[in-house]
């Protein structure tokens, strides 16, 4: 059985946390974790992240530990190392905290170290983003369409698209459902995207281009093949039998696009040109523009782990990250141009919640 140390930083209960740049507390969890292990040691590292931090922050973070790390002497090791370290960043009821793990043979220690992110050159962020429920189910969500003026909602799923109607109390309710036949099976993680149309709506999945009606009835007939449709000013489709994008204008495939960007499948942030994005290196996830509350150019919103956080186009944080309550599944633009379509999974209930996410100028 692991024998288990605690090694708390001295005060972190009573004392109030003072913002930090991203070096400073990796430095200083370094010298915790180094008085911990042996002179000259080598270690296994392993990050895992269970508090929403800015994708920056996250990828910036890891990178200085272990130049840190280094200069206390200890070496990061893929093979054979003396101990196992995993740092983990979590969050208690005073905010962010970076929890240390060592084990050594049948020894485990812990140290922790309280935390909060400075803000850009001292400024408050512009935006505030908020998020307001619309559905869930058990079925995997893959987008949203508003219908009849906003009284109507279209939830496109794996093996139906869902016609929802808004009652006085604000509530949706289950008006019915078409199933989805689809042309070719959907990819292990099938993702979709629904829009409007003048003689009703289309459904785009990998492999299949389908078109739906709500008059006189709900209906909807798949073709095999992956016809265009438009995001902003460009045009893209599914790749046959994979989740991902491609478009005449743009070199590779890729996940998801906004504001000029793609979330290219090598896993970079790129222009339509090919070109990676510079301060972009922390954007994990899938991205989707969205109208400047505030004024000016579209942010990008980019989810991040169990969070998601407005940008400025290849430039700094707009927002604070929000905090959600599971991995997003899905981020399209919705057809209002203030508002995008987000989709995570709860981890708890196993359901798929969808929302619509906005953004309001911070006071």
């Amino acid at each position: 059985m692991l024998r288990t140390a605690f090694t708390l930083l001295f005060g972190m209960a009573l004392a109030r946390v003072e913002a930090q740049p991203v070096k400073d507390a990796a430095g200083q969890l370094a010298g915790r974790i180094s008085s911990l292990l042996p002179r000259r040691a080598t270690v296994s590292l392993e990050f895992q992240e269970l508090s929403p931090l800015a994708p920056s922050e996250w990828s910036s973070f890891r990178a200085a530990l272990e130049v840190e790390l280094k200069k206390t002497g200890v070496e990061v090791a893929t093979t054979r190392p003396d101990a196992q370290v995993r740092v983990t960043a979590a969050e208690n009821v005073k905010g962010p905290l970076w929890v240390a793990e060592v084990t050594t043979g049948d020894r485990r220690a812990v140290a922790m170290l309280p935390w909060k992110a400075p803000l850009a050159d001292g400024a408050k962020p512009r935006m505030k983003l908020a998020i307001q429920p619309v559905w869930l189910q058990g079925e995997p969500i893959l987008d949203l369409l508003a219908a009849d003026n906003g009284t109507g909602m279209l939830v496109l799923g794996t093996s139906k698209v869902a016609l929802l109607r808004l009652g006085g109390s604000g509530a949706w309710t289950l008006l019915g459902t078409v199933t989805l036949l689809p042309a070719r099976p959907l990819p292990r993680d099938p993702r979709g995207r629904i829009v409007g149309a003048p003689d009703g709506f289309r459904v785009y999945i990998p492999g299949s281009t389908c078109s739906g009606a709500l008059a006189p009835a709900l209906k909807l007939t798949c073709e095999p093949g992956n016809q265009t449709w438009r995001e902003e000013d460009l045009e893209m489709r599914w790749v046959s039998d994979r989740n991902a994008l491609e478009s005449d204008r743009v070199r590779g495939a890729f996940f998801s696009a906004g504001a000029g960007l793609v979330a290219s499948a090598d896993g970079r942030i790129r222009d339509v040109a090919g070109e990676v994005v510079a301060d972009t290196e922390g954007w994990t996830g899938d991205l989707a523009s969205l109208k400047n509350p505030c004024g000016g150019a579209a942010v990008v919103v980019v989810a991040g782990n169990r969070s998601v956080q407005a940008f400025d186009a290849g430039a700094g944080p707009a927002s604070e990250p929000l905090s959600l309550g599971g991995q997003v599944s899905a981020l399209w633009p919705a057809e209002t141009p203030g508002q995008a379509t987000l989709v995570v999974r709860n981890p708890a209930t196993g359901n798929y919640e969808a929302s619509r996410l906005g953004a309001s100028c911070a006071e």
